[in-house]
């Protein structure tokens, strides 16, 4: 479901920032969605991985008896590593359920042409929330492109949730991603199209740049003023 009038933003509760990041480019997307939000309401900021498949009460939620999930303006317990969790102040460990936020800020990176798999369990899962989705891919620079993508990747959202916003944009890859291609062109009998995807790699060596990142905090903030 799409966000139309009253359903959408946040209401003045609190929200959960949640990615799946192999090689850190969503990582660095989530920080710039943290930054894009009121300080003081950030109930969970990690890993996907930590916050799919346990705990969880009939609605796909958190029991609420666990411990409060971090602070939003508390940024010490990110290491910026790609899989890193974030426990909030006060909180001596790091998620073991879907976080309860009414709103959802997930993140993920693209794996034939749509979420990862940690991201797509955790999409399964959600019920009754407000979503605002935003991923990485490797090749891109075509907004078709991200958007099949995303369309693939909603088809894992339940009716019941809302989609306040999305985003997506190329993210760099390991240079070992590199040096294959470059193998695969030595070869007679490469594929036709292998000159476009070192060109793709190089392109995307940048990304997400400064522009990925002010794009993604407008989008957030629109989102939540709805």
């Amino acid at each position: 479901m799409e966000a139309t009038g009253g359903r959408a933003g946040m209401s003045g509760k609190g929200y959960s920032i949640v990615f799946s990041s192999r090689t850190g480019n969503t990582a660095e997307l989530a920080e710039a969605v943290r930054e894009a939000l009121p300080e003081g309401t950030c109930e969970y900021f990690g890993n996907v991985n930590g916050a799919v498949g346990r705990g969880l009460d009939g609605d796909g939620n958190r029991d609420r008896s666990e411990c409060s999930m971090a602070n939003g303006s508390n940024k010490s317990g990110f290491d910026g590593s790609d899989d890193g969790d974030y426990a909030g102040a006060g909180c001596g460990r790091t998620s073991s359920a879907i976080p309860a936020s009414e709103t959802l800020f997930v993140g993920f990176w693209t794996n034939q042409g749509v979420a990862d798999q940690a991201t797509q369990k955790l999409l399964k899962q959600l019920r009754n929330r407000k979503i605002f989705l935003y991923g990485t891919a490797g090749f891109g620079g075509s907004e078709a492109y991200f958007q099949a993508i995303l369309d693939k990747t909603k088809a894992f959202i339940d009716d019941s949730n809302t989609v306040i916003g999305t985003f997506m944009c190329q993210g760099k890859m390991p240079h070992s991603v590199r040096e294959r291609y470059v193998k695969m062109k030595e070869q007679p009998d490469h594929m036709p199209n292998i000159d476009t995807m070192i060109e793709n790699f190089d392109k995307a060596l940048s990304h997400p740049d400064a522009n990925d990142l002010e794009k993604l905090a407008n989008l957030v903030s629109k989102a939540v003023e709805q």
